[in-house]
């Protein structure tokens, strides 16, 4: 065989060992994206997924999943909801509609197979921090006027939200505070040690003083009761009580915002009276709340079907002149009315693999942001149905994609481009 056939019979060898060498770095973009352009996300998403499928290398993922209990239960949480399209009222629009924004969970097992490297894992969390970083400086520019408002830029001073509305940009810059207290703690220099620690007071300024985002304020006291306990303990804990108590009480005296929302919440539930419609964000969501666990009562064991909620929601308060909804502002609930009891067993199992298997992470810092991230959805999911919003969700798959592939047997089998 002539030399030049060799050179074509190789070439699509090394045109797949190019897009399995892009995968990786597409897998890191996304970080960056994630809380800045949905647009943006979703062309990443589709390329990492035809770069992921065409590369190849399928034993060994598959070993690689099989292996990770966290890739494991994603799946079978999915599973569930894909299950749930045979009892639900109308599997082909609203069925196929939810379904497709539980899909951001198969990014689990697809990712634990791509984070593989120690270095690409430092980089995706680098470029998540940068873009969480960036948000938070405009968000400060944007409270002062130093920032114009309009065009992509969502808020104003009263409300400085940049990228994204104001519930997502909390949740984003609380869990910013885990991340940047980490780069912190593990930074090289001391003027990189500063530049974190300062980025972590100020994404705290950001949630307790400006941005107004009520579920923000209670994932940010879970966050800093973590992290302070990892760090020291016992005493830890007190501290944070002690600093969480002293922030929220600074935040309602000299907080408008802050001031506001509490106050403005605390009326809200105390107005809220069962079969009548609610008024404001904790209004609504305790008639939300009331009428979906009439549902779940109804339907206990299996729920109405993947999809199924918004047609049993209407169903239930037809005729009662109250509001209307597509979820019940919990993701719990959600989870309960949908694939019932079995499919809220599931989703506690993922939350609970995720906290016992973060114990085996090799480092500290992963660890803490393994738990940070679990404590982050599930305190925010009280209050929000996190799985079926865009930038939560894509939060929670990737990133447990990211620092999951650094259990033992996943590092153990690094994936090779073919």
């Amino acid at each position: 065989m002539s030399e030049g056939s060799t050179s074509v019979r190789l070439a699509p060898g090394r045109i797949l060992a190019g897009i399995g060498n892009a995968v990786p770095y597409l897998a890191i973009a996304i970080g960056f994206t994630l809380p800045i352009s949905t647009a943006a996300d979703n062309i990443l998403l589709a390329l990492l997924l035809l770069c992921w499928l065409v590369s190849g290398n399928w034993r060994t993922r598959y070993e690689i999943v099989r292996a990770n209990p966290v890739a494991i239960a994603a799946l079978a949480y999915l599973a569930m909801m894909v299950l749930g399209l045979a009892w639900s009222p109308d599997p082909w629009h609203d069925g196929l509609t939810y379904l497709k924004k539980y899909s951001d969970l198969l990014l689990i097992p697809i990712l634990v197979t791509v984070f593989t490297d120690p270095a690409d894992r430092r980089r995706g969390l680098l470029a998540l921090a940068l873009a969480i970083a960036l948000t938070l400086l405009m968000s400060l520019a944007l409270s002062t006027g130093a920032l114009p408002t309009g065009g992509t830029i969502t808020g104003d001073a009263t409300n400085p939200t940049v990228f994204k509305k104001y519930l997502t940009q909390n949740i984003l810059m609380a869990f910013g505070f885990v991340l940047f207290a980490e780069l912190a703690r593990i930074a090289a220099t001391p003027r990189l040690r500063m530049l974190w620690a300062g980025l972590a007071v100020l994404a705290v300024f950001d949630v307790l003083f400006l941005v107004q985002g009520r579920t923000g304020y209670l994932v940010l006291a879970a966050l800093a009761i973590l992290f302070l306990f990892n760090r020291f303990r016992w005493r830890g804990v007190f501290a944070a009580l002690l600093l969480v108590g002293v922030g929220f009480v600074s935040a309602y005296e000299f907080s408008p915002s802050f001031h506001q929302r509490i106050t403005g919440g605390m009326g809200e539930a105390n107005r809220f009276h069962p079969g009548e419609s609610g008024e404001g964000g904790v209004g609504l969501r305790l008639e939300f709340y009331h009428n979906t666990l009439a549902i779940i009562r109804d339907h206990p064991v299996l729920g109405v079907g993947t999809g199924g909620f918004v047609h049993a929601y209407a169903e239930k308060i037809e005729g009662a002149g109250t509001t209307a909804t597509r979820n019940p502002h919990n993701q719990y609930l959600m989870t309960a009315a949908e694939v019932g009891l079995v499919g809220l067993a599931l989703l506690m199992f993922l939350f609970a693999q995720q906290w016992r298997c973060a114990a085996r992470l090799k480092d500290e810092h992963s660890r803490t942001l393994a738990r940070a991230l679990v404590l982050t959805i599930m305190v925010g999911s009280l209050f929000n149905s996190l799985l079926i919003d865009h930038v939560e969700s894509l939060l929670f798959a990737w990133l447990s994609g990211l620092l999951f592939a650094a259990l033992p047997a996943g590092e153990a089998s690094r994936v090779k481009s073919p």
